[in-house]
């Protein structure tokens, strides 16, 4: 896990717990919040936004979110970040792409066909 500093102590806590809290639900498969589909409202609203084929397009906290490919049918290059790692192996594994791993600074990033994640 990436280290920063922190002036307040209990606060860097609660988040080093809160993150403990959601690697633990991928690793336990609990992940009800994940959709089967892209988003209703990213599909409804996206083309409002008019951006160019070839956009990066970065996906916060993007787990293995159908909206991933969503956008990349959409001709956008995807940039995202994950806390945990087991939802960015899932994904690309879930959509049969090698990826390939490399280390950034104090991050990992999985890259193939158009993602960075």
């Amino acid at each position: 896990m990436p280290r920063w500093s922190c002036s307040t102590k209990p606060l860097c806590s609660a988040v080093e717990v809160e993150a403990a809290f959601w690697r633990q639900r991928w690793a336990d498969n609990q992940i009800g919040f994940h959709e089967a589909e892209p988003h209703p409202l990213l599909r409804e609203h996206w083309p409002r936004l008019g951006l160019a084929v070839g956009s990066r397009v970065f996906v916060p906290l993007c787990g293995k979110s159908h909206d991933l490919p969503w956008l990349r049918a959409h001709g956008h290059a995807i940039v995202g970040n994950e806390l945990a790692e087991i939802a960015v192996r899932d994904f690309f594994r879930e959509h049969d792409m090698a990826a390939t791993q490399t280390r950034v600074g104090e991050f990992e990033v999985f890259s193939s066909a158009g993602y960075e994640l």
